[in-house]
């Protein structure tokens, strides 16, 4: 037993408890996101160079890049995920962030920036782009039997030898 009072040893023994979690937990934060959310943060950094912050991304359908005035005036950029559709829509209604203005948005789960219009009407239409490349990656068995059906449509495709006449033929 050490001659430390008791407080001093709990106290102790609580800082190395918060330092392990804090380092463990920060590099933890990387690795909770998904394949297609880490996509999602690349797509973001592409769109706004400057992106500060980001919220509520795991688990998120849907992405958008927030442009925000800071205290100082300089402009910020911020990314928000959204549970659904309709929280997306409601998101881009006018009005529905206070001093933030929507620049960008983004399906997660497909990997595909949304192009947002709104009709004569007042509507608001989301209309999907195409897949960013590397946002869907095939595993091995998926490649394999893509690969065995692109093969199997090609023999069918290829043309037949004639008999006596090799490939070059004269």
């Amino acid at each position: 037993m050490s001659d430390q009072p008791e407080y001093l040893r709990r106290l102790k023994e609580n800082q190395a408890k918060h330092d392990r979690g804090a380092s463990s937990s920060g590099q933890g934060q990387a690795a909770a996101l998904t394949l297609q959310e880490r996509e999602t943060l690349k797509w973001a950094r592409e769109t706004a160079a400057d992106l500060r912050a980001q919220k509520n991304l795991s688990g998120a359908r849907y992405a958008v890049v927030l442009k925000v005035q800071s205290a100082t005036g300089s402009t910020v950029y911020s990314l928000e995920g959204l549970p659904s559709r309709e929280a997306l829509i409601e998101r881009l209604r006018p009005g529905a962030g206070y001093g933030e203005e929507v620049v960008a948005s983004y399906e997660v789960r497909g990997g595909r920036p949304v192009t947002v219009s709104t009709d004569a009407e007042g509507q608001i239409k989301l209309a999907m782009g195409p897949p960013r490349p590397g946002a869907n990656p095939l595993t091995p068995e998926q490649m394999l039997r893509q690969a065995t059906a692109e093969a199997a449509v090609r023999a069918k495709t290829r043309p037949r030898e004639r008999e006596g006449k090799g490939r070059g033929g004269r």
